[in-house]
């Protein structure tokens, strides 16, 4: 489950995300069923723990994993809406990156629209 070194400008965190999530739909860690350690995902994937807790948190923004302070990590049940969902390959901070370049032109086009 090693992950590829980038070289098409995703972010490592959202590759390691990716292949979490692959083996969630595969079946390889069950609905309700608890994640290996972040440890153990750093380990398989070659990558250090920061960028498992960040694709973690990927994974919870998106509903697939139910993060349990002191007891891990587990498997979201799959809700309708989730399974409909465009997976699209943006992370929550490629979002706030967009965000923050269109609210700005946004804001200053109402402003000039003000009477």
């Amino acid at each position: 489950m090693a992950v590829q070194p980038r070289e098409d400008g995703n972010r490592l965190y959202a590759q390691v995300a990716r292949t979490l999530a692959a083996r969630i739909a595969e079946g390889v860690y069950p609905l309700g069923g608890r994640l290996p350690s972040e440890r153990d995902i750093a380990a398989s994937t070659g990558v250090s723990r920061p960028t498992v807790r960040e694709a973690i948190l990927a994974l919870e923004l998106d509903g697939l994993v139910e993060v349990r302070t002191g007891s891990g990590v587990y498997v979201a049940a799959l809700t309708p809406a989730r399974a409909q969902a465009d997976t699209s390959g943006f992370g929550p901070f490629e979002i706030l990156e967009a965000r923050a370049l269109i609210e700005g032109e946004t804001c200053a086009l109402a402003a000039t629209l003000i009477d």
